[in-house]
């Protein structure tokens, strides 16, 4: 990997874009681009989109949310952020985001490796297209099989509102 001493540029649209899960995901700039320091993904997420309840050990986890609004479910707190916002989430603590409507996030990961994740765990689509689906148990089962390899720890099943 070379040194990170040129700015590095990306759009969603010229970058590479999975079915991640149940989101539309395209890779801004990877970690490859800025010698590992960061990553910038953007998800479309149907609403009902929630994460598992699950840990970065390495790496510091920025949402901006664009469009939309989503909680974050973060220890015994819960913190709803809308269109314009942003949370940042420390390494090591333990979240869960949930989609309330149809948003659109730019994940920030510092440092970088969750676009690597995403094209691990992801499927290679050329026109993406917001799933209106839950994800399938064949991508949950990948997500599981994968986390670990990325610094992710799987703690439990997305928060249920009760």
């Amino acid at each position: 990997m070379s040194d990170f001493d040129e700015p590095a540029v990306g759009r969603p649209e010229a970058g590479e874009s999975y079915r991640f899960l149940d989101t539309a995901s395209h890779v801004v700039v990877g970690a490859a681009e800025t010698a590992g320091r960061q990553s910038v993904v953007e998800m479309e997420l149907r609403a009902g989109h929630a994460t598992p309840t699950h840990v970065h050990d390495e790496a510091d986890e920025t949402f901006h949310v664009r469009e939309g609004r989503v909680t974050v479910h973060a220890a015994d707190d819960r913190r709803t952020v809308e269109a314009g916002g942003s949370i940042v989430l420390p390494r090591g603590q333990p979240h869960a985001l949930v989609a309330e409507e149809e948003s659109t996030v730019t994940v920030v990961t510092t440092p970088g490796g969750f676009d690597e994740f995403v094209a691990a765990v992801g499927e290679p689509v050329d026109n993406p297209a917001v799933p209106t689906e839950p994800p399938s148990e064949a991508a949950v089962g990948r997500v599981h099989e994968l986390a670990g390899e990325y610094g992710i720890e799987i703690l439990g099943p997305p928060p249920v509102e009760g």
